[in-house]
């Protein structure tokens, strides 16, 4: 059952005692939000320590807003003190710490500061609370089962076609209109704000530019294994009868398309590689520019926020959308490739549990670390993550088990792990690859050299620049199935897919970002193995 959340405003002086008593309400409220015990203590220790710079900063006399409620229906914890502008979470000592801070913020785990009108506010927007999706999935599934099989028992068959053609159909059709208008705007500013960060980091130092060509060449690595293998699983066949020169020039051909006429025609048009160009360009423009547009940066943040919401509503909607696909689809005979999507699912849960095992074991062997003994120090986190699908739920587990277990340094885990868990989803890129080749397959797609080269570019630059979150990967699909030439009837499969392999995503790329910790920390010389080894 949901948690019923009501707006509270109360003023307290920055004393000691008071400090304690809001501590006190903000640990009160995440357990009231069912935030798991990690992140509680990390998001109350933050807004205390918070609290105490304010303190030594304005004074025990002076008055903060302590607020808890909801904003965009998101829970959120917001403390206010009018004065002079003073950031109580500013890290100066390291421009890695700082924006890693900023993506802990985006997922409701770390206080974001703004200064407005002469009031300091420190927020904290917490995930919404909700049932869990496979619930949701399940229910859908079930219900339209349900209602397929038993209108088609029902229903003579006049009836059925007056409500395809009335009803079902038009459904179908705006739903697949929804998402391929939501998905252009939301990618854009996602893929933005995401340059804009990669670009401080990557500025930040030697260590962080390493870091984002790892994570990069390893994503497109896993791209394009899945890519090759679901080829020969799904037996697609090859079309490619030009000679090399014209195979050239179409590759040339490719890349150039991606440069737009103007500047509005990829908005109106949807067009995601262009998209991605524009969104590139403007993000490192405005890193050259630098303190200059810091207006623009936290303008781009609310406006990928918002965008955010939008990709939560989609997501929101997709059981709705489950039960009359599928009434559709028993009713019209068109279900077949439905049906078949376990198909896709297998490959993609045995093609992730080899990655798993086969790092693990190179971890095993490496550090000469039992196999078993590894398994049991990876599995807490591991079982949060399956079971919630969330990073934000997850996150405490995860640090905990990567300084207290790993033998990783809080100096790497601090943008390592926010930066890993933002920009590295193989499993997510391996899951897209294999759905998009198996669509393709379904709807008699023509498969060429041209077409797999765009397949890989949009699969990892989208799941890159895409945030953890539910909802996006779906906008995604809708991007890559629009310049592929894959039928939006095509996204049924995507629909009861993408929840399903959602928990094992999550869990994987967490996992698989510690393996590649403990191989980072080592080549820094910051791996702790006698911890590692305990």
């Amino acid at each position: 059952m949901k948690p019923k959340i009501k707006t509270r405003y109360a003023q307290y002086s920055l004393s000691a005692a008071s400090i304690d008593q809001i501590a006190e309400e903000i640990e009160a409220f995440l357990y009231n939000m069912d935030t798991e015990r990690a992140n509680v203590l990390r998001i109350r220790l933050a807004l205390e320590e918070a609290l105490l710079r304010w303190q030594d900063h304005f004074g025990e006399a002076a008055q903060v807003t302590f607020v808890t409620g909801t904003r965009w229906r998101r829970p959120v914890i917001s403390l206010e003190l009018k004065g002079e502008s003073f950031d109580p979470i500013l890290n100066s000592d390291s421009d890695l710490g700082n924006w890693s801070d900023n993506l802990l913020s985006g997922i409701g785990l770390t206080p974001r500061y703004v200064y407005q009108r002469g009031v300091n506010i420190l927020q904290v927007r917490l995930p919404r609370p909700h049932w869990n999706p496979a619930l949701n999935l399940l229910i859908a599934l079930g219900l339209g089962l349900f209602l397929g099989f038993g209108g088609g028992a029902v229903f003579p068959q006049s009836i059925q076609s007056t409500l395809i053609q009335t009803t079902l159909d038009p459904i179908q059709s705006v739903f697949f209109r929804i998402l391929n208008s939501a998905s252009g705007p939301i990618i854009f500013f996602t893929v933005l704000v995401a340059i804009c960060g990669i670009g401080n980091l990557a500025a930040g130092g030697k260590t962080g530019r390493k870091m984002l060509l790892q994570f990069l060449v390893l994503s497109m690595g896993v791209a394009i294994i899945s890519l090759i293998i679901s080829v020969f699983v799904f037996s697609v066949h090859y079309y490619d009868y030009s000679s090399q020169s014209t195979r050239f020039s179409n590759v040339l051909n490719l890349f150039l398309s991606f440069i737009p006429n103007d500047i509005l025609s990829p908005f109106i048009s949807g067009d995601s590689p262009q998209l991605i160009l524009v969104a590139f360009i403007i993000g490192n423009a405005i890193l050259v520019a630098g303190t200059q547009t810091e207006g623009v940066t936290k303008l781009l943040e609310q406006l990928n926020a918002v965008g955010l919401i939008v990709a939560d509503w989609v997501s929101r909607l997709s059981p709705f959308f489950i039960v009359v696909l599928l009434v559709l689809g028993l009713w019209n005979r068109s279900l077949q490739s439905v049906l078949g999507c376990w198909k896709p699912l297998l490959l993609f849960l045995v093609l992730t549990a080899l990655t798993l095992v086969s790092w693990m074991l190179l971890i095993s062997w490496k550090y000469k670390i039992p196999f078993r003994k590894l398994t049991k120090k990876l599995r807490p986190s591991f079982l949060v993550s399956l079971r919630t699908a969330s990073v934000d739920a997850a996150y405490g587990d995860i640090q905990f088990c990567c300084e207290k277990r790993l033998g990783l340094p809080r100096s790497l885990t601090s943008y390592g792990l926010p930066f890993g868990l933002v920009l590295y989803m193989p499993a997510n890129t391996m899951a897209t690859m294999i759905f998009t080749l198996y669509a393709a397959k379904s709807f008699g797609v023509v498969i060429s050299g041209v077409w797999c080269l765009t397949a890989l570019v949009l699969t990892v630059s989208l799941i890159m620049a895409s945030p953890p979150m539910a909802g996006v990967n779906l906008l995604a699909y809708a991007a890559i199935f629009s310049r592929l030439g894959i039928p939006s009837d095509a996204l049924t499969i995507v629909l009861i897919a993408d929840t399903l392999y959602g928990f094992v995503t999550a869990a994987a790329n967490q996992t698989l970002l510690q393996l590649n910790l403990i191989l980072q920390a080592e080549k820094n010389d910051q791996l702790d193995i006698t911890v590692l080894r305990k």
